[in-house]
């Protein structure tokens, strides 16, 4: 059993305990990354900040009363009839891209794949990021029928799974496959892809 206490400046204590080491280690980055700035500071710091802070709340409601004051409605443009050309042309494109212009994999449009890929990632409720990013890569083959993904994929597929995102995917796809872990691998010819291994299967499916 591993412990860890942490102390912050305004004797608040914070304790984890976890047989795992690397789940100590994910579980207490997330806590320091996540954790209110208030707890952070010092009593001191946060006396001296609070009349800044009241100043600038105060400027930011003055700017914005003075923009909504200041701003007239444009006239709405008028109605139109729909022509078939219109109709047609504000169908859905059948290959999304997302806002970094990357285009998705047509297997991603499926709605009964989504679904499926929802609920197999809510129900093995992996902890921590290198274990979702696991979990994730097999659920996409299994129910996208993908080899592998990549760190743009996996943004589309944790926003699916209701997950929050970690700070850098490729980052975070390096770690699980680093021989430490082994919880990824490479697939060869495929630059940044990876795959689940059976120890990370086993790690995140098997345990959970």
């Amino acid at each position: 059993m591993v412990k860890v206490s942490i102390s912050l400046p305004n004797n608040t204590q914070i304790t984890f305990e976890s047989e795992e080491s690397e789940v100590l280690h994910e579980v207490v980055g997330m806590v320091l990354r996540d954790l209110p700035r208030d707890l952070m500071r010092s009593p001191s710091d946060s006396g001296r900040n609070t009349a800044g802070a009241t100043a600038d709340k105060s400027t930011t409601a003055v700017a914005s009363a003075l923009s909504t004051a200041t701003t007239t409605p444009e006239p709405a443009p008028p109605v139109e009839p729909s022509t078939p050309a219109a109709i047609a042309s504000s169908k859905p494109s059948t290959n999304p891209a997302k806002g970094n212009g990357t285009t998705m994999p047509p297997e991603f449009l499926s709605e009964s794949g989504r679904a499926a890929f929802t609920d197999f990632c809510q129900n093995a409720s992996p902890m921590g990021d290198m274990r979702r990013v696991v979990v994730a890569a097999e659920g996409a083959s299994r129910h996208f029928g993908i080899d592998g993904v990549n760190a743009e994929e996996l943004v589309w597929l944790f926003d699916v799974a209701g997950w929050r995102k970690p700070g850098n995917f490729t980052q975070t796809l390096r770690n699980a496959a680093r021989s430490k872990f082994g919880w990824l691998e490479r697939i060869p010819g495929r630059s940044g892809r990876y795959a689940a291994t059976t120890l990370g299967l086993t790690k995140t499916l098997l345990s959970s």
